[in-house]
């Protein structure tokens, strides 16, 4: 007997076929069509591909003119069968993001038992689910509150949060790769009035010549369709106090896009609408970066802007020793990165993997963090990890400008080559257009040469033969073949990326070995919750007197806000909390430690004394490269084999 294939449905016909199945009598298309919020004709629709669909499992949607349709099936077996592979979501994201859009669009209490039914989910997956949802979204923005009274859940009633929340929840499905759609589009959003939103938007937008990043331009377009079907549903904005509008372009052309959707919509936008959508482009609105530089920042940004840029350059002086401040097109996009982040309305595109973001970015995105306590002093919270994130591309670029501008940090490097004169410089021009910034070729070396070659100022040998080139443990040999294929390429940049990260700590006055080997030991332990991890280890040094109760906070801290977890295997915890000494912890594992959604056998944290501060981004890359094979590391359970694995590496 072949197996039934199981309901692939889109969310609508989804919910569409939970209604019927829990409606005893007949129900109209046109009362299913007011609760799905589409056409009636959109219903007939669904009736017939879902009777397609249901013929395998014995089952169909009666059709009766004038009573509407009633759910049907033969054999209740088949129909349990059904309601078991028509799990509805495939995860918990995707749960999360129903929730949300559920009780944004609900204007009553929604049940619980009945949002379990409806996802054929448990009591408890739907609490693990809400504790998500609080985390994403009443945590942070919109900070909207989540209601919760007996089995009866509701979101406060504040229109403005309930549409920044449902603009998020359309963002993050955004698919910037086609004309245009949203996960729940087919749901709430008619297509045909968001096309028509987004043809004359950018109209009125060029008319004032005002620019926006494309993030900026898909959350207005979204603004504008979420609020002109809030309207028409019955939930407009409150009044209130008309704002000040001191962008007069943006104002202009707010006014002017309203008052052309007004007429081709048939509808109206008073002013408290109108101020929504100014907002949107005035905080979304670019600068003109051609006018901006060292003399004339004090006439495009405020003062308050300016301290927090040159407070957080300062920061980053004092605690890496590193100096970001002639740097001017860096200067001035900070400034524009910190302006943005204070505006009413911003919003960072966050589609993709953020821990392949976080594991690309491994010391910018330490440097990055620094920031939080400028945050809090001057504008009183922390900024989330998407606004982390691309404050760490910022930094990106940061530390490219040193590299380039500073060539005496450039790799020396000697070409040992068994090929002819000709090959062996081609070979060093494709380096080169690869790799100028970072690699200073200083010799192209034949492979006989190499006995009577002095390496002892040499920093990197690419070479084309198998053979030792030289025994000083100061250079490092990478082979390669004759015509860079892309392995070649590969190697270099990974080694690359190693040397530019451990050059941010030039002095280093630890070893990870010997800092592994002095270090507290707490081997072969029963997994728990990070919590209890994090509190467990962060004691050893609390209670041995080298930091305080502000470090086990600042770590807790970061992991709420951006977890550690980037990878499996091995996870690395620290704070920029000062400790007397530099000293780690380290925590084994008899069985695998879920963090997040990572299995995790080894914890090394990690407390700095002030001048070791920069020896963080050594131990990052010593224990974030993958590298390290999550085969191996599950095997390394006490002291002596991490000692033992680190010695070898």
């Amino acid at each position: 007997m072949n197996a039934i294939k199981p309901l692939n449905l889109p969310l609508r016909q989804r919910k569409l076929l939970h209604i019927l199945q829990n409606k005893k009598t007949y129900i109209t298309g046109s009362e299913l069509a007011k609760q799905l919020n589409v056409s009636s004709r959109t219903i007939r629709s669904d009736i017939t591909f879902l009777n397609q669909s249901l013929k395998p499992f014995h089952a169909q949607i009666l059709s009766e003119r004038s009573k509407g349709y009633l759910f049907s099936a033969q054999n209740t077996e088949a129909l349990q069968q059904m309601n078991q592979m028509n799990t509805v979501f495939s995860s918990k994201e995707e749960r999360v993001r129903y929730l949300a859009f559920q009780l944004c669009l609900s204007d009553v209490p929604v049940n619980m038992y009945d949002l379990e039914d409806e996802m054929y989910v448990s009591h408890t997956t739907l609490e693990n689910d809400l504790h998500l949802l609080k985390k994403l979204f009443v945590l942070n923005m919109p900070h909207i509150d989540l209601i919760q009274s007996k089995e009866y859940l509701e979101f406060e009633s504040s229109e403005r949060k309930r549409r920044m929340l449902l603009n998020r929840l359309f963002h993050e499905d955004w698919d910037y790769h086609s004309k245009g759609n949203a996960y729940y589009g087919y749901e709430f959003l008619n297509p045909d009035i968001l096309n028509l939103i987004m043809h004359e938007v950018p109209l009125h937008l060029n008319r004032y010549s005002i620019h926006m990043e494309d993030t900026n331009l898909t959350a207005l377009n979204l603004a504008i369709a979420i609020m002109y079907h809030r309207r028409l549903s019955g939930h407009p904005l409150p009044d209130t106090a008309p704002i000040s509008e001191p962008d007069s372009a943006a104002m202009n052309a707010a006014n002017d896009l309203m008052d052309a959707l007004e007429q081709k919509l048939s509808c109206t936008f008073p002013l408290e609408e109108r101020d929504e959508i100014y907002l949107h482009i005035a905080s979304g609105r670019l600068m003109d970066a051609s006018k901006l530089n060292f003399n004339t920042v004090n006439q495009y940004f405020d003062p308050a802007t300016i301290q927090m840029t040159d407070a957080y350059l300062a920061r980053i002086l004092a605690y890496f020793q590193i100096d970001f401040s002639g740097d001017e097109d860096f200067y001035i996009t900070l400034l524009q990165y910190i302006r943005y982040i204070q505006m009413p309305v911003h919003l960072y595109n966050t589609q993709g993997n953020m821990d392949i973001a976080k594991i690309s970015f491994l010391a910018e995105f330490e440097i990055a963090y620094l920031f939080q306590d400028i945050a809090l002093e001057y504008l009183g919270y922390y900024i989330n990890e998407s606004e982390l994130l691309y404050l760490a591309y910022c930094i990106c670029g940061a530390l490219e400008y040193l590299f380039h501008h500073h060539p005496e940090s450039k790799f020396r490097t000697v070409i040992c080559s068994h090929l002819n004169l000709t090959a062996a410089w081609a070979l060093k021009r494709r380096i080169l257009g690869a790799f100028d910034n970072y690699l200073h070729i200083t010799a192209l070396l034949p492979v006989y040469a190499r006995g009577s070659y002095d390496f002892h100022t040499t920093d990197l040998i690419l070479t084309t033969v198998q053979k030792n080139i030289t025994d000083n443990p100061n250079t490092d040999t990478i082979q390669i073949t004759s015509f860079m294929v892309s392995s070649d390429y590969r190697k270099i940049e990974a080694y690359i990326q190693k040397k530019r990260i451990q050059s941010l700590c030039p002095v280093c006055a630890h070893t990870l070995w010997e800092l592994l080997a002095n270090a507290y030991w707490h081997e072969n332990q029963k997994a728990t919750t990070p919590f209890q991890v994090i509190e467990s280890m962060a004691q050893d040094f609390i209670q041995n007197g080298l930091t305080n109760e502000h470090y086990l906070e600042s770590i807790l801290r970061r992991e709420s806000i951006s977890s550690f977890a980037s990878h499996p295997g091995l996870l690395f915890l620290h704070s920029s909390v000062p400790s007397v000494r530099t000293q780690l912890s380290i925590t084994t594992f008899q069985h695998h430690l879920n963090w997040k959604t990572h299995k995790i056998w080894i914890v090394v944290m990690a407390a700095f004394c002030p001048k070791d501060a920069a020896l963080l981004f050594r131990l990052i890359y010593a224990c974030h490269m993958d590298h390290y094979p999550v085969n191996l590391i599950k095997k390394l359970k006490t002291r002596e084999d991490i000692l033992e694995f680190f010695r070898n590496s």
